[in-house]
């Protein structure tokens, strides 16, 4: 009985801990919208894939868990990454703990997804700008038409004139988004250095 009470201490500790470490990053982050051309240009690829497997382990102190995904490309847009890749993102559930970060995409084996994909000096990829570089598949079930789950906005946010009336936003096709994505990557074949 004692040691059951002392591990659920624990874990409500570690989810206090989270929670306090978490509201403070929110404080001193802002996450600032990015539009297609801002993706492309700072993403090192940009991939149609599947999610084939995923795994959790925390970081070399014990104090973050991260998610390991598996992604088989099936087409790339920009860049090359291999036949299979491994993103890294924050969060995840180990040891009976679950720590969850807001606007970090989720994603589970099977589904099929285009990424803006990140890679930082060590050779880690991620999804860039949060969930932002994340759009998620479906296929119609009668058509067979493949669209994504929401639409981009078309340029770049950086260099929007305010006031200025809303860019027109990415097709939710699949076709024609890559056909788009394609145009942005041909603009700004270079990727950034920051996230």
């Amino acid at each position: 009985m004692e040691r059951r009470c002392e591990e659920y201490m624990k874990k409500i500790t570690f989810a206090l801990f989270l929670s306090l470490a978490m509201g403070y990053c929110a404080m001193a982050t802002t996450l600032s919208r990015m539009d297609l051309d801002d993706l492309t240009a700072e993403s090192h690829a940009v991939v149609h894939g599947k999610i084939v497997a995923s795994r959790t382990e925390w970081d070399k102190n014990h104090n973050v868990i991260y998610t390991f995904y598996t992604v088989q490309p099936l087409e790339y847009l920009k860049g090359n990454l291999g036949p299979s890749f491994e993103l890294q993102e924050l969060g995840g559930e180990r040891d009976g703990l679950v720590m969850t970060v807001a606007s970090v995409p989720v994603f589970t084996v099977g589904d099929e997804t285009v990424l803006f994909v990140w890679t930082d000096a060590q050779g880690r990829h991620q999804v860039i700008g949060f969930e932002q570089g994340s759009l998620k598949v479906q296929t119609d079930a009668q058509t067979g038409q493949k669209t994504v789950d929401r639409a981009i906005r078309l340029g770049s946010a950086r260099s929007a004139v305010s006031g200025a009336s809303p860019a027109p936003a990415t097709s939710r096709s699949l076709p024609q988004l890559f056909n788009q994505i394609r145009s942005s990557a041909a603009k700004a074949p270079k990727a950034g250095a920051a996230q």
